[in-house]
């Protein structure tokens, strides 16, 4: 292990950085991911490997985060510090898939679930100080080189889940950069850091205001919720599955949802909690939803650099649903939409400062010295929350949606979002996002021993039940 403490020293962690950091040191969270299938339009490619690497090398100098590693995680003196370089021998991982990719339609991929649930419980620990703290880890099909599907798994400090679309984003647009033309030197093995600054944390591009008079969505707590089982302590191990909604059913539900006046967000969170509570027992009276929320659009940044950054910027905020939201006409979704709607439409627009930014809940671990005793005192109590349903949204690719596809220009089909599950969080967690393609896709992560596979698989068929209806 290289020694840490000589790398020069970027900028101390934010407060919200520091949450993953603490996480990450502790056990109690590894990384998180989003992949995406490439598929070049036309034309041949003369060494995949060699485009690969040319245009991660791109990315890298265009993103100073990919080159800074966190330093002292589980202490409240946590900050960056940069690496001489990035070798890209070691962060980048190219794997032949066993079988041909099967039809991208097929609702799972298994051998990508199987390579990110490996990584999803991998921490970044390894020869800490001298590789990032990410990966990009390629599946190709066997004898081809014109498809590929690359996954993007980072350290939840570097960046949030809307950084794996910056990151995927950029990536297209440097394959596109060096596809077709020739070199006469083979591609940079070793990265050199470049000499910019980092993006300032959250504090620093929000005024995260405390509101003294917080008044939160009624919660009944007289009911009898489930939260699956109390906080283990680590190791953790983390499950994951995926599940691929066609484009088609996809594109009849968002109308459905759009017709309805409720977000994709709701609606997707709605149907796995009307899924789940026909799975669980009939004397759970309510379930809470996690949603977590990108402050990209607050942040004090010119242009559309929010949007382009690598960098963590999120809030959450819970809903609890009851069996009576249900309803007892079917589908059950639309009537607990509603209710989730609400819920997001007070945080965005019920919920404001006097400056015009929704107050946050993360605000509140500004006042937290160390959060390394916070997550200690939480082992052995019950969960804040049933399920998570975390969306980000649809890949718009680095072209402008009119610009279309050329001959010879790298296409971004499915793509899948993927995390660790966090020890102290909710029992399981869906991670959402719609491809190129116009297929959604529901990454399902849970904990071992928080809540029985066979609950799980039943909410993947039930959930995947309810989306195909959509006719």
């Amino acid at each position: 292990m290289a020694d840490v403490h000589a790398l020069p020293k970027l900028r101390p962690l934010g407060k919200l950085e520091q949450v993953s950091a603490t996480c990450h040191h502790l056990g109690f969270y590894n990384n998180v991911g989003v992949s995406a299938h490439y598929k070049l339009s036309g034309g041949s490619v003369a060494s995949l490997r060699d485009l690969i690497y040319r245009a991660l090398a791109s990315v890298v100098r265009d993103h100073r985060i990919l080159s800074a590693i966190p330093v002292d995680e589980g202490t409240p003196e946590s900050y960056f510090a940069s690496l001489p370089s990035v070798n890209l021998d070691r962060a980048i991982q190219i794997l032949e898939r066993e079988a041909p990719l099967s039809d991208p339609k097929e609702s799972e991929d298994k051998e990508l679930d199987a390579l990110l649930q490996s990584w999803h419980n991998t921490s970044f620990k390894s020869e800490y100080g001298t590789l990032p703290f990410w990966r990009l880890l390629v599946l190709k099909p066997p004898g081809k080189q014109t498809e590929f599907t690359a996954s993007f798994i980072f350290h939840h400090a570097v960046g949030d889940g809307l950084s794996g679309i910056v990151f995927h984003r950029a990536f297209q647009a440097a394959l596109d950069t060096f596809q077709g033309k020739s070199f006469d030197l083979p591609p940079e093995r070793y990265i050199d850091s470049n000499t910019g600054s980092l993006l300032p944390p959250l504090e620093d591009l929000h005024p995260l205001p405390i509101n003294k008079n917080h008044a939160p969505p009624p919660v009944n707590a007289a009911l009898k919720e489930w939260t699956g089982a109390q906080v283990l302590p680590p190791p953790c191990h983390t499950n994951y599955r995926s599940l691929y909604v066609s484009p088609h059913h996809t594109k009849v539900f968002s109308q459905e949802s759009k017709k309805r006046g409720v977000s994709i967000t709701a609606s997707i969170s709605s149907t796995i909690g009307a899924v789940l509570f026909s799975i669980l027992p009939p004397d759970i009276e309510a379930i809470k939803c996690l949603i977590p929320v990108s402050l990209r659009p607050w942040l004090k940044l010119p242009g559309g650099t929010a949007n382009d950054a690598i960098g963590t910027y999120i809030d959450a905020f819970k809903v609890q649903l009851t069996r009576d939201d249900l309803g007892a006409e079917s589908p059950q979704t639309w009537h607990v939409a509603t209710k989730v709607s609400q819920g997001i439409h007070h945080y965005v627009h019920g919920n404001l400062s006097p400056s015009g930014e929704p107050y946050t809940e993360v605000a509140i671990f500004r006042n937290i010295p160390d959060l390394s005793v916070v997550f200690h005192s939480l082992i052995g109590s019950d969960r804040a929350a049933a399920y998570e349903v975390s969306n980000l949204g649809i890949f718009s690719g680095s072209r402008k949606a009119d610009a279309g596809y050329t001959l010879g220009s790298w296409e971004v089909g499915r793509v899948t979002f993927s995390r660790s599950t966090v020890i102290s969080g909710c029992a399981v967690t869906m991670s959402v996002v719609t491809g190129g393609d116009g297929g959604m896709t529901i990454g399902f992560s849970w904990q071992h021993g928080v809540v029985e596979d066979d609950l799980v698989e039943r909410l993947i068929h039930g959930v995947a039940t309810e989306l195909e209806a959509y006719v």
